[in-house]
């Protein structure tokens, strides 16, 4: 029994080891029905274009997020422009920034989110140019050009739970009421639930009330489509995402538990699209 734990162990390290060496490769076990902290890392998407260590858009970088974090004290999203030192045509010095929270989230939760993304950038996609970086219940993206008010529908990550199977009627009947109740919702933060059923769908805090309608619209109709008969499920756009839990509370869900990293790197413009590559490890 040693012997067969042990070459398991080792066959899951040296898998963790060859898909981690991938820099182009997506990396998850996702489970959205498991719990997890607000400021549990999702997903990076990392640009291929680099930025010269000490350039003037390394520094205004380091202020960009600085200042994200602080703006969480009086807001749970911001979109910040840092212009200053001279750039040029090949080496820029323009960073257009954001952050934004879940609506569920105070300020305290909100900033230590935040932070913890903002710290995260550095490791994850080192002088990368462009950065979207999606944690639980937050996220932070930067770009050299500006990409407020622009609407993107790019599927970012799609994922379902185990199915429920026809036999638990009662359950579909539930997750189809919490998703025609996101479809019908108004706004840019949308929550609602049936039982142990919960569902959340937010999207970005730069588009305009038609274009967020219009993004939210496509993220809930995959989900509904896609994970409907799931015990869970969440879809992520480029400007908004929707998400559904079978239990507990949708604040709390995360769809994963084992996250090791999923990180990828693509287009600073991440254009529509462009497809990913996902691998799940289970060890």
């Amino acid at each position: 029994m040693l012997k067969t734990t042990t070459t398991a162990t080792f066959l899951c390290f040296v898998l963790a080891t060859v898909v981690l060496m991938n820099p182009t490769s997506s990396t998850a076990t996702y489970s959205p029905t498991s719990s997890a902290s607000t400021d549990t890392f999702i997903l990076a998407k990392c640009s291929p274009e680099k930025f010269s260590p000490g350039s003037a858009y390394e520094t205004n970088l380091n202020s960009l997020l600085s200042s994200l974090v602080s703006s969480t004290v009086a807001s749970r999203y911001n979109n910040l422009t840092v212009p200053s030192g001279t750039g040029t045509k090949s080496e820029p010095a323009v960073v257009y920034g954001l952050f934004q929270c879940s609506v569920d989230l105070d300020a305290t939760s909100c900033s230590s989110c935040v932070s913890r993304a903002t710290a995260l950038v550095g490791n994850t996609c080192p002088n990368s140019y462009s950065v979207f970086l999606e944690m639980q219940s937050c996220l932070v993206r930067f770009d050299k050009s500006s990409f407020f008010g622009v609407q993107d529908k790019t599927e970012m990550l799609k994922k379902c739970g185990q199915p429920m199977g026809n036999n638990d009627q009662d359950a579909l009947t539930r997750v189809s009421d919490v998703m025609g109740s996101l479809s019908s919702g108004s706004g840019s933060d949308r929550s609602g639930g049936n039982g142990d059923v919960r569902g959340m769908a937010q999207c970005m805090g730069d588009l305009s009330p038609a274009q967020c309608q219009d993004c939210l619209t496509d993220a809930i109709g995959r989900l509904s489509s896609d994970c409907g008969m799931s015990q869970g499920g969440y879809v992520y756009l480029s400007k908004c995402y929707a998400r559904f839990s079978y239990g507990g509370s949708h604040a709390r869900q995360t769809p994963t538990q084992t996250l090791t990293r999923n990180v990828v790197n693509e287009k600073s413009t991440w254009e529509r699209g462009q497809s990913t590559t996902s691998q799940a490890m289970q060890c």
